[in-house]
This record gives structure tokens, sequence and C-alpha cells, in this order.
């Protein structure tokens, strides 16, 4: 008599994916340094930046929708044709031009993204304005304006633009701002510009020719447009991002998506990703111009409340390539699980997904996963990489299937990666070519030090290779240098391995987590709570406030079992945590945008609960051993 056994059934393939493996040349020098390059040249092109596509489009795919917004009021759909986009931008540039912008007097951007920003961007950039789209939040969610005030003294800027007049009066009157020149959509007061004004603005052939002639003018060194990125101190930095960056940039996405840029069937993309950060405004955007797809720019976000407009929109909408941060991903998964209809949208015709800011989660993969096996039988692959701001978003880049999340590939054509030794088989990484930025505006201590002796920029991350013996097989990152801390006894502790394994084994319950230990003889950690799964998973939270269920009995003991999961040594086991009821503050610098906790700094401003984490008696809502 034999007994049968229960076989874990194989997993679905990938879904085949239009993208190769690059190859990749490596130099060894003798300090144990090396230099990974691509064998192939970058693409070249004579249009310009990335709005130089839009007129081959406009004469190709005039009718065909360029990029869409959903109606607040309607709810229907408003589409912007190649023909209309291309119209409108002629109008707006020339508008510009004539209110005296240009190299050395750029245009600051207040608002969220919306069609008339994305026309405006456009503009700018094709008749050589630079345009330096700031964070919403500094507007509407800062109480003392101090980040906003900060970028103004950095980037004078010449003129303004408001979706809503109203909405961001108080910003304005912040910096002083009321005697600017004002672009604004909604509300324009009389001494403001309409928007409607500008954008039907009568093209003249002197305004024609004037729009050309700028077009014409610029040059590699000009710049394009000013982001601005901040560091542990909260102070903004601006980057200028020049039309040479912007050229590699476009070089660097023609090479990522050049299987699709012959497409007969557009591509689709849906995005909510803000246009002040290089991934949304640079890549994201640049990429539908490229490939002369349809964007559809998404109204939600991965915040509670607002997050049920992306999966509406995912309802109707298929994308071709879907792309986001891990913990909208970690949002989507629960909407897959739970939603067929939804499911089958998403999977329908996407080739893959994509991620970044942080590492994405292997529970939140594999969720994903099980639903699109169960759903078209086949697997998805999820591309990522590593870049900055800085770098103009370009990178490091993998699209081709692995099983291994922090997979972050191998070098583009034009991009040169240097890898430096650090202890324990970990390199930091470092990067040059054209994509790389100049140097940080009013800051040349901080340009001094970004870059080493031979003009690599310092990312302030760590990587590992694949394959030690091989590193032409490309690298997986290993966290920021920068959060990595050293416990009493000397051991160092690797922050992100650490963070990414705590919310792993917390799973689903842990939206995010903070790292700390520094100088003490254990790991412990601060935590925000995943609410709607801890509520799914325990329905006596349910109608609890903040403060009530992070502190729940129930909660603590269900994290108390999934901490006595952990495995392996003292420097990536977390001993104590405890859950927050206050989200990250983006005044105090604790999160970005894109949701990347900003660790050193949440560890200083909640420098009291770190100390309870220690505590010898620590409280009962604190989770976790107490010797």
């Amino acid at each position: 008599m034999t007994t049968a056994t229960r076989e874990t059934p194989a997993a679905a393939p990938y879904r085949a994916v239009p993208y190769g493996m690059r190859k990749t040349l490596c130099e060894h020098r003798p300090d144990g340094t090396l230099i990974l390059r691509s064998p192939l040249a970058p693409h070249t092109s004579d249009r310009i930046g990335f709005a130089g596509s839009i007129p081959h489009w406009a004469s190709r795919r005039g009718d065909s929708p360029a990029f869409c917004e959903r109606d607040a009021k309607t709810g229907e759909w408003t589409r912007l044709s190649w023909s209309e986009l291309w119209q409108q931008l002629q109008s707006v540039g020339a508008g510009l031009l004539e209110m005296g912008l240009g190299q050395g007097r750029p245009l600051v951007v207040l608002s969220p993204n919306s069609l008339q920003q994305l026309v405006l961007l456009f503009a700018a950039e094709y008749v050589g304005v630079p345009l330096a789209p700031v964070s919403p939040a500094y507007s509407l969610l800062s109480q003392d304006f101090a980040r906003l005030k900060g970028v103004c003294e950095l980037v004078p800027p010449a003129a303004l633009f408001v979706q809503d007049m109203p909405l961001f009066q108080r910003a304005v009157q912040a910096i002083n701002g009321a005697d600017l020149p004002l672009i604004a959509v909604d509300g324009a007061t009389q001494r403001a510009v309409s928007w409607q004004s500008l954008a039907q603005l009568e093209l003249s052939a002197a305004r024609r020719e004037a729009v050309a002639a700028a077009h014409a003018a610029i040059r590699p060194d000009h710049i394009a447009k000013i982001l601005f990125t901040s560091g542990s101190t909260g102070a903004p930095k601006g980057v200028p991002i020049s039309y040479r960056n912007l050229q590699a940039s476009a070089a660097n996405l023609s090479d990522m998506f050049s299987a699709l840029a012959d497409s007969p069937e557009p591509a689709v993309f849906l995005d909510w990703l803000p246009w002040h950060h290089a991934l949304g405004g640079v890549l994201n955007l640049g990429r539908a111009v490229l490939l002369g797809g349809t964007h559809y720019i998404d109204d939600g976000k991965p915040l509670p409340g607002i997050f049920e407009r992306t999966v509406r929109n995912l309802r109707e909408i298929s994308p071709t390539v879907l792309s986001s941060v891990p913990s909208a991903w970690t949002m989507l998964a629960t909407e897959l699980e739970r939603d067929p209809q939804l499911a089958k949208s998403v999977f329908a015709r996407v080739l893959n997904f994509g991620y970044g800011g942080a590492s994405l989660p292997d529970d939140v993969n594999q969720r994903i996963q099980r639903v699109a096996e169960k759903t078209v039988g086949e697997r998805i692959v999820f591309a990522t990489g590593l870049a900055a701001t800085e770098t103009t978003g370009v990178g490091t880049y993998r699209n081709w299937a692995s099983d291994d999340l922090a997979h972050i590939g191998a070098p583009p054509p034009g991009t040169e990666v240097k890898l430096v030794p650090l202890e324990g088989e970990r390199y930091e990484i470092r990067m040059r070519g054209d994509h790389n930025f100049s140097g940080y505006i009013g800051r040349p201590d901080l340009t001094q030090a970004a870059f080493d002796e031979e003009g690599f920029f310092k990312l302030g991350d760590a990587v590992r290779l694949i394959d030690a013996s091989d590193p032409i097989q490309g690298m997986r990152f290993d966290g920021r240098v920068a959060e990595d801390f050293k416990l009493i006894n000397g051991t160092w502790v690797r922050a992100g391995a650490v963070r990414l394994g705590l919310v792993e084994v917390c799973a689903p319950l842990l939206s995010d987590a903070v790292i700390c230990g520094h100088d003490h003889d254990y790991i412990a950690a601060l935590a925000w709570p995943n609410v709607a799964a801890c509520q799914r998973l325990l329905p006596e939270l349910s109608g609890l406030s903040a403060a009530e269920l992070v502190a729940h009995p129930a909660l603590i003991a269900e994290l108390n079992a999934h901490l006595q999961q952990q495995t392996g040594s003292v420097s990536l086991k977390i001993r104590r945590l405890m859950l927050m009821a206050e989200p990250a503050s983006m005044d105090a610098n604790e999160i970005a945008d894109k949701g990347y906790v900003n660790q050193a700094v949440t560890r200083a401003r909640r420098a009291d609960l770190v100390k309870q984490l220690f505590a010898a008696q620590p409280a009962p809502h604190v989770a976790g051993t107490h010797p």
C-alpha cells in the first residue's frame, strides 16, 4: 500500500514580455571597485526633450486620445487628442513667451496633476521656459509654508500657476506672490491670467514663428525644469534638469520600451504619481509621449478614502503597463483578491507591473500573482530599478522576469555604474552619464559631496551582486547606507532589509515601519498598522479609533504570534514592536509624497516613543519580548 503525497502545484509561467535581458560589461579594478556598463550606445534622436515628439504624434494619431482626466462633476473622462495637445501647446507656449518667461525666469507650479498642468508642462519645455513643479502638500497641508518659502528662495518664480485660485490663495500670499504674474484655471481674479485665455490664444503667423524660434534656440545645457528633493534636514534641494538630461532620459525610455514604439495599438497607461517627482513627471509622462500612447490621469492615491478612485478607474481602464509605489500595490492586492471584475480588467492586457520608491514585500507579490494565475493563468512580471531625481530617473533597470523582487537589473546604454566595496560583500552604488544633474541650486557644498572624483553621483544606496562570481548577472538592492546603524556590540543592522522582513513576517498587519536600535543591544521598531487588514483579521477592532486600535490586546497578541515566526541572526530580528496612531508627517519630513519613510527623521521626531521601546519595563501595548 502506498501513501499519496500532496505536492505544491507548480507556479504558472510569467506572461511573455517584449523586452530582453541587457548585456553588461564589467571592469575590475585592483581595489575591488567594479565598473558596469552596457556595450550598446544610447538611442539618439533629433527631437528635443519629450515635447519634441508631440508634433510627430499629432500628425500620425491626431484624433486619438493622448491624455485623459475624469471630470470631477460628471464623472466622465475628458479626452485631449494629440492634435488638440499640439494646438494648445503652441498657444500656451506663445503666451508664456509674451509673459517674458525663459531661461533665468522660471514658472513655478503649485497645483496637483491635471490636463491643464500637463499642457503647461510640455508647452514650457517646448519653448525653453524652466518649469518648477512644487509638491501641492507644501501649499495645502503645511501650516507654516516653510518648505514652500524655502523652494521660492532657492528658485525665485517669475510667474505662478495654480489650478484653483481660492484654494491656493494663502500659499500665494505666504510667498509674497500677489505681485507675480499668475495663471489660474479656476477662480482667476482680474489680475490673473485665465487658463482659458492662454489655451485659446490665437496662433498668428508671428506667434507660430516665435514658438518655433524659441524651440530651435534650446541648447543642451539650458534648464528644462527644476525638481525639489529633501534631505534629512527637510530643507528643499533644487535639482536642475537640463535638456541634455531629458535627452538621456528619453534615450533610456526608447531603449526600455522599443518593442512598444511601433505597435499599431497605442499603449495605455493609468498613473497617479505626482509630476513634481522624476518618476511621475519625467519618466511616466515622457513614456506616453515617446510611445504615442494614451495616458489616463488617475485621480486616486494609495490613501484611505482616496484609493477607491484608483480601483474605479482600473475597472474601466486596462493598462498596458501599470507602475506605482509599494504602498499602492499593498492596497491593490486586497482589492484584487475580493473583486473579480477588477482583476479581469487589470490583468487583461498588461505586459508588466512596475514599482519604485521602496522595496515591494514578497507577500504582496505572491498575493497578486495568485489572483493573476486564477484570472488569466499567468503570472505578471514586476519590473523595478534604482535611480534618483538627480539622475533624471535613469539608473539600473530590470524589466524581465525574476522571482527576486530586490533584483534591480543592470545599467542601460549610456549609464555607467560604479560599485565601491563595503563590508560583507556589499557595495555602495554610484552612477555617471548624461542623465546626471550638474549640481544643487545654491548649494555648492552639497554638490561637492554628491559626486566622487570621477564624476559619479553617490546615490547613498547599497547593493549586492546577484552572483558574486559573475557581476554581469546584475544587482539586488540592499538598503540605504545612511539608514544602517550598529548595535552596542558592534553588529551592523541593515535597516532596509530588517524593515522589509518585519513587514513581511507581520503581513498584512503593518503598512510600514521604522527600525530602531542604535547603541542598544537589540533591534526594536515603531510601525503603522494596516487598519483595514487589522479590522478584517480581528473584527473586534472595527469602529475603534486609531489610538484604541494600536493598543488593543487582541492586536498585540496577534503581532506577538507573528514576531515569533522570525528567523535568522540578532541583526535581523525585531525584539520589540510598538504601533503608532499618528500618521507620518509630511510637514516634519517624515514621509515623502510617494510614501517613502525617512527613518532617521522619524526616529528623531518620535524620540519619546523610541525611549519607551527600550524601557526596562515596557508598556503592555509593546509587542515582543519583555526581558
